[in-house]
């Protein structure tokens, strides 16, 4: 950046260039320098200063910075919205979240997930025996477990096991070769199972990952499927067991129309099980909270166009309406949430080593070169700031463009040498920049120059954060050790 952007750039302007108050949904931020903060409760710690601690204490980058704060705020936001939207539109059951453990295994996170959830009741939701483990040995007797993905006899067991110890565990049953372990292994031990259904939603949703909806998704009960689960608890008179459904839209979904929509569907499924006998009393919606990546607050993929209060809002009151007309009590509501619980709660440090700047420099006559013998091309390009106006902008855009790439077309046939083009690259910057300096004085710019800073932008080379000390021996710090950091 040269002298006089650096004296006129400001914090304001960066902080609205990088969209930080867009994406950091209030966790990260600018101070009045300009530095990059990460938000705990009433405090603004400078990540810089983070970095200066772990220097005094030899620390090297890359390393892996765990806000535990963020994590307990994120959890306290989930169930704060959902209570609120509960109370708000007088819906008659409560909200249970779980956490699913195969977003982020580390121990550390799943302990403090449970802690900071367990006045809330959020309980975990677990796809293997070891994370069935791990719920068991963090959760407090009456918290709530969901047991998704491929189940055992010796998955199954140990559910039943947690069942008796007092814990809310649930089986969903995803295929039907699931239920005679479950039934049989109930019977010889003598526990009840709590058992669910996760159905085949028809609603397909938009964004990535949305493989997990639609009639071709792998996981799920077809309609057929789900009516031979219920006859088959008919049969054993297990009906009874049958108290959850779990419907998985997908995950990052970013158009709150789809999910209204899928709450929509499920509810029909959940009416017509209650009509043939199941005694539910969850409906479990899985995952698809989105998180806003680019805080464009949109339906882009990586974006969402609705409000963590719009989300449980919708949710809430579209169950509420849809099953008014069955005159059926309300479900207790279940989510999952993974991806917004934790996406947040940790960041990635690492060394900068080089900056590439998109910047004109001064470069050195030809040694011996009579001006007027210069290629005439460049001699067009020096023209343009002849012409430069803000009637004319687009005009010298385009202009530049084609004598830039004309140079390089000749470059590549061998008919202008690499000094030539040398100099044509550096007249191309210089007139970008000087259209920047002209487009800041105007009230209107035109469509086609609306991301010429951002394209002018410093790019940045940094360490690997693939390298063999970010896989496996570098350190992650916890909130805890980022207080020692800068006291």
């Amino acid at each position: 950046m040269n002298q006089k952007t650096s004296a006129s750039w400001s914090a304001r302007q960066s902080a609205d260039l990088y969209g930080i108050e867009r994406w950091g949904n209030d966790y990260f931020g600018l101070n009045d320098e300009g530095q990059v903060t990460a938000k705990t409760l009433n405090t603004q710690v400078p990540l810089m200063d983070i970095v200066k601690g772990m220097q005094e204490r030899d620390l090297q980058m890359p390393v892996l910075l765990r806000i535990e704060n963020i994590l307990d705020a994120q959890i306290f936001r989930l169930n704060n919205a959902f209570k609120d939207a509960i109370t708000k539109l007088d819906y008659q059951a409560p909200y249970r979240g779980v956490y699913p453990i195969k977003v982020n295994q580390q121990a550390q996170v799943v302990e403090e997930i449970a802690e900071f959830g367990a006045r809330f009741d959020h309980g975990l939701e677990v796809g293997s025996k070891p994370e069935m483990i791990a719920a068991l040995s963090t959760l407090q007797s009456g918290s709530l477990i969901i047991c998704n993905g491929y189940k055992d006899t010796e998955f199954v067991e140990l559910g039943l096991h947690a069942v008796k110890l007092g814990f809310d565990c649930f089986f969903v049953i995803e295929t039907p070769a699931e239920l005679p372990i479950i039934i049989e292994r109930s019977k010889a031990l003598k526990i009840a199972p709590k058992i669910g259904v996760r159905v085949k939603m028809t609603s397909k949703v938009s964004g990535h990952w949305n493989s997990t909806s639609g009639d071709r998704s792998v996981f799920g009960l077809s309609s057929t499927q789900l009516i031979q689960v219920v006859d088959r608890l008919k049969k054993e008179d297990m009906l009874d067991c049958l108290q959850l459904l779990h419907c998985h839209l997908g995950s990052q979904i970013p158009n709150i129309r789809d999910i209204r929509g899928g709450v929509v569907e499920a509810c029909r499924y959940y009416a017509d099980l209650v009509q043939e006998g199941a005694a539910l009393s969850h409906i479990d919606f899985g995952g698809g909270l989105a998180v806003d990546y680019t805080g464009a607050n949109s339906n882009d993929g990586q974006s969402r166009n609705y409000t963590l209060e719009e989300y449980c809002e919708d949710i809430v009151d579209t169950l509420k309406e849809t099953l008014a007309e069955y005159q059926i009590d309300h479900p207790t509501i279940v989510t999952e949430s993974g991806r917004a619980t934790v996406a947040y709660q940790s960041i990635l440090l690492f060394n900068i080593l080089d900056v590439t700047k998109f910047e004109p420099i001064e470069l050195e006559p030809i040694e011996g070169q009579d001006p007027e013998d210069e290629h005439h091309l460049l001699k067009s390009m020096r023209d343009i700031q002849g012409y430069m106006k803000p009637q004319r902008l687009q005009e010298c855009y385009n202009d530049a463009h084609y004598y830039r790439d004309e140079i390089r077309e000749l470059f590549k046939r061998g008919q202008v040498d690499l000094r030539t083009r040398s100099i044509a690259e550096n007249l191309f910057l210089k007139i970008l920049h000087g259209i920047c300096d002209i487009m800041d004085t105007m009230d209107r710019i035109p469509h086609e120059l609306e991301g010429l800073h951002e394209s002018l932008a410093i790019f940045i080379m940094a360490t690997s954060v693939c390298s063999s000390r970010c896989r496996t021996s570098g350190p992650s710090i916890s909130y805890s050790q980022l207080c020692r950091f800068i006291v």
